[in-house]
């Protein structure tokens, strides 16, 4: 695995969908954020307000540009969309209900759904985009899914048993001269 640019950076999943709430598979779909989820979004905008961010990048699927637009009502920052910053693509489960708990681990062992997108790729995608928005100026925001974190997790060395509640903003520390480790801390 390709390890991280050792940058400072915040990051964000987006709010809560229909299909969250119905535990199924959204993968590339492009699921609108309910009214829960907008008011998510409101909330994180909140939390993140004091943060000193000069640049929010973002999936470009409406339910994580949606929060970040709404995340950045306060900010006021360039806001930039990446489809590289997709969710995984889930092949023939997108759209299925969550009934196996064991799907997510297999994947990541290289157990590919039908269909879908190897997670060796997905990974390569992640964090070829991630070095590249950390080697730029300034203190980026992330606006991604659920999956998206697990790969940032394995490149900081910290596994990727974590998982972010919808709309929960997190800080991901590099290692520094107190801590040789990444750090991560909620935001609340």
């Amino acid at each position: 695995m390709t390890k991280l640019v050792e940058k400072s950076f915040f990051f964000l999943r987006h709010g809560e969908t229909d299909w969250n709430r119905e535990c199924r598979y959204q993968g590339q779909h492009d699921i609108p954020l309910n009214t829960a989820g907008i008011a998510q979004a409101t909330t994180a905008r909140e939390l993140l307000m004091e943060q000193n961010i000069t640049v929010i990048h973002t999936s470009s699927l409406s339910r994580a540009f949606k929060t970040a637009e709404i995340v950045n009502t306060k900010h006021n920052v360039p806001l930039i969309p990446h489809r590289s910053l997709w969710e995984c693509h889930y092949g023939e489960l997108e759209g299925q209900l969550k009934n196996d708990p064991t799907v997510d681990l297999r994947w990541k062992k290289g157990d590919t759904p039908k269909g879908a997108e190897s997670y060796i790729d997905f990974s390569a995608r992640i964090i070829t985009l991630l070095n590249k928005v950390l080697s730029s100026e300034g203190t980026a925001l992330i606006v991604a899914h659920r999956a998206v974190f697990w790969p940032i997790l394995e490149a900081m060395d910290i596994g990727t048993s974590s998982s972010l509640v919808n709309a929960q903003p997190v800080y991901l520390e590099a290692p520094n001269a107190l801590n040789n480790n990444w750090t991560i801390t909620e935001i609340i």
